[in-house]
């Protein structure tokens, strides 16, 4: 499954996760004001969502409870995934890099990532999986402060 929800899809979702189900009031209850939002652009967003598969519909009387049809840690998985996807294998370390030092972190926090990288079993090389249409690949060269640069402008 794919993660292609636009930002204000993703607000809709992370109140309904953190209800775990909703009505559509007891999220524009949660998010319409922040957001200055009418219930008809939340029902909007909830319809693509539906339709999008992030989310199913029961009826309980006259309202509809939405309900996510994956948790946010196996949705912030797939996003994870999809960034990794959209730029070259050999940058992978520099986003990594990147939002661990964006990241607020507790000492909790860094022993997982310390055993995470522990357990990590090393690539001997890391090919280049640029776009084969480029006749020179970037990436053979040493760009390491350029390619941090421009990831923290992204």
């Amino acid at each position: 499954m794919k993660m292609n929800i636009s930002d204000s899809e993703m607000i809709v979702m992370r109140a309904i996760w953190t209800l775990e189900q909703a009505s559509v009031d007891q999220i524009a209850c949660q998010i319409a004001a922040s957001n200055d939002w009418s219930v008809a652009t939340i029902k909007t967003l909830l319809g693509r969502l539906v339709k999008k598969e992030m989310l199913t519909t029961t009826k309980s009387g006259r309202k509809f409870i939405y309900t996510p049809t994956m948790s946010e840690c196996q949705a912030v998985g797939l996003m994870g995934q999809e960034l990794l996807d959209k730029v070259c294998a050999q940058k992978h370390v520099n986003i990594l890099v990147n939002l661990i030092d964006d990241a607020m972190l507790t000492a909790e926090n860094l022993q997982l990532i310390s055993e995470a990288l522990a357990a990590k079993t090393p690539a001997c090389h890391v090919n280049c999986d640029c776009l084969e249409k480029f006749s020179a690949c970037t990436c053979d060269h040493d760009h390491a402060t350029e390619d941090m640069e421009i990831m923290e402008t992204v």
